[in-house]
């Protein structure tokens, strides 16, 4: 069978090489050489050879060169033609690739990617009702965790439940759980063990990366997390049911009302004629009133097809066209939502403000409840004489910190030089971090981002690198038509007022900030 393919194989390839040129001569050697191979392993393969890529290195190392007369370097540098030799040790198989050896930069998934949306059926919606009327009982986290009707009767049954699965902790002196104890729940009845339901129960009551502990706050904090969800869910959905309502009902009233006309067209009554008498009526109030059905049909939708927040949500307001970001200090609770307005708290003052759905719509809202991830940005100010070893050390030092407090943080997404001021003798880097949590918890974001930002300070002091700047830079320049005999420069924002006397009197003193 080998000696019939080899003989077909030349038979094809004798007239392919007498069309091209010569310098072809080693591509179609090249393929010559491969088809051999393949069918060498076409012939290990059906004699029942253990391994067919040793059978094709040895059985190619044996092939025969195929030889030319004028074989040698042409004048472009093209070197001729050697037979290929094939060396065991250098196989493709036993080398050793791992993408953990290449720094990839870190990248996410596009939210939506994988997930089908799917129109739902009856059974869907009767285990839905079902979900939501258990969540509405006194034991919505079933009869072991206990029952509850406010927040302080919920932490109660958590500290209870903690008391109990403290037993379980495998050291009599520690005062924490072993996270393993809380894993119990991800095995069903035949013993299978749920690893996505490890990774949500290690997103929820993170413990510690050293020892693998779960401390009494970290539980009650998770715990009570849990209970504002739920309790936001449930407000969320008495909100959202009650804006479908709403909804129906006027879907309701238009679909009567075309079918009185469409009733009335059949018994051959004429409706045109007592529209046509009140058009003119409508078209005096579409004038008067256009404005303000538009606003209001712009609110409509915004609540009803977009639906940009819910109950709970916090929330930042800006202008289209402004590139402000979201702003922790200015953000807004979602308190109500009708089709009408907006109710909203001011999360500095916990003033209530109420907003017309119109006016929202032509504005750009963030959610900080539906962001992944928060990004924290802390400015670092190194000396002029800082090296760059000196710089990577405080790096890892930094990176080290971030790594041990993976419950807070769980990246760093860079770290660059962002400007440079040699007047005043600092390299402004720019140190980016992403935190665990969404904006929606942003005084924990901000109270964590002081602790990271001490430790920066704590560590540059300590070696000696952090520039501190005393004074803001200063523009003297002259300019004709000005006499000063003595010039006193207002420099409350840095110190007292400095008085300058020996200044020619053509000299103006400014000062930038």
């Amino acid at each position: 069978m080998s000696r019939t393919l080899q003989k077909l194989n030349g038979i094809f390839m004798i007239p392919i090489l007498c069309i091209f040129k010569m310098r072809s001569w080693r591509i179609f050697n090249a393929i010559h050489t491969m088809a051999l191979n393949l069918c060498q392993l076409r012939v290990q393969k059906n004699s029942g050879a253990s391994d067919p890529d040793d059978s094709v290195i040895k059985s190619a190392s044996n092939l025969p060169a195929i030889k030319r007369e004028d074989d040698e370097e042409d004048d472009e540098g093209y070197h001729s033609h050697k037979q290929i030799q094939f060396s065991e040790k250098t196989t493709v198989h036993e080398r050793e690739f791992s993408p953990k050896d290449v720094k990839m930069e870190h990248w996410d998934e596009p939210m939506g990617a994988g997930t089908q949306i799917y129109d739902p059926v009856i059974q869907d919606i009767l285990n839905f009702r079902k979900a939501l009327g258990f969540m509405n009982s006194s034991y919505p986290f079933s009869d072991s965790f206990g029952s509850f009707d406010t927040r302080e009767q919920f932490l109660q049954s958590a500290t209870d439940l903690y008391k109990r699965l403290h037993k379980f902790r495998a050291d009599d002196s520690s005062r924490h759980i072993p996270f393993e104890v809380l894993t119990v729940i991800a095995y069903d009845d035949d013993g299978n063990f749920d690893v996505e339901k490890e990774k949500t129960m290690s997103k929820m009551f993170k413990p510690c990366s050293k020892s693998d502990l779960v401390t009494y706050e970290d539980f009650l904090q998770a715990c009570d997390t849990m209970y504002k969800k739920l309790r936001f869910f449930l407000a969320a959905v008495e909100n959202a049911s009650k804006i479908d309502t709403v909804l129906e009902r006027t879907a309701n009233y238009f679909f009567v009302f075309f079918l009185a006309i469409v009733l009335m067209t059949i018994l051959r009554f004429d409706p045109w004629s007592l529209l046509l008498s009140v058009s003119s009526l409508l078209v005096s109030f579409s004038f008067a009133l256009g404005p303000s059905i538009s606003t209001f049909v712009g609110g409509v939708l915004l609540i009803a097809d977009r639906r940009p927040y819910d109950i709970g949500d916090r929330i930042v307001i800006n202008s289209p066209t402004s590139d402000d970001a979201f702003q922790p200090g200015i953000t807004w609770f979602v308190e109500d939502v009708n089709l009408s307005y907006t109710t909203l708290r001011f999360a500095a003052t916990n003033e209530v403000a109420t907003i017309t759905n119109g006016s929202l719509a032509q504005l750009r809202i963030h959610n900080g409840n539906r962001d992944q991830n928060a990004l924290v940005t802390v400015p670092l100010f190194f000396r002029v004489t800082t090296t760059h070893e000196e710089v990577m050390q405080f790096y890892h030092t930094v990176e080290v910190f971030i790594n041990e407090n993976d419950q807070a943080w769980k990246r760093i997404k860079f770290f660059r030089t962002e400007s440079l001021n040699t007047a005043l003798g600092y390299i402004e880097y720019r140190l980016r971090v992403e935190h665990v949590h969404s904006h929606q918890a942003t005084p924990k974001i901000m109270i964590q981002k002081g602790e990271l930002l001490r430790f920066c300070l704590r560590e540059m002091l300590k070696r000696d690198i952090h520039a501190i700047i005393s004074h803001s830079p200063i523009d003297l320049y002259i300019e004709k038509g000005q006499g000063i005999q003595d010039l006193e420069p207002d420099l409350t924002m840095d110190g007292p007022k400095k008085k300058v006397s020996s200044l020619p009197k053509d000299a103006v003193f400014k000062q930038y900030h």
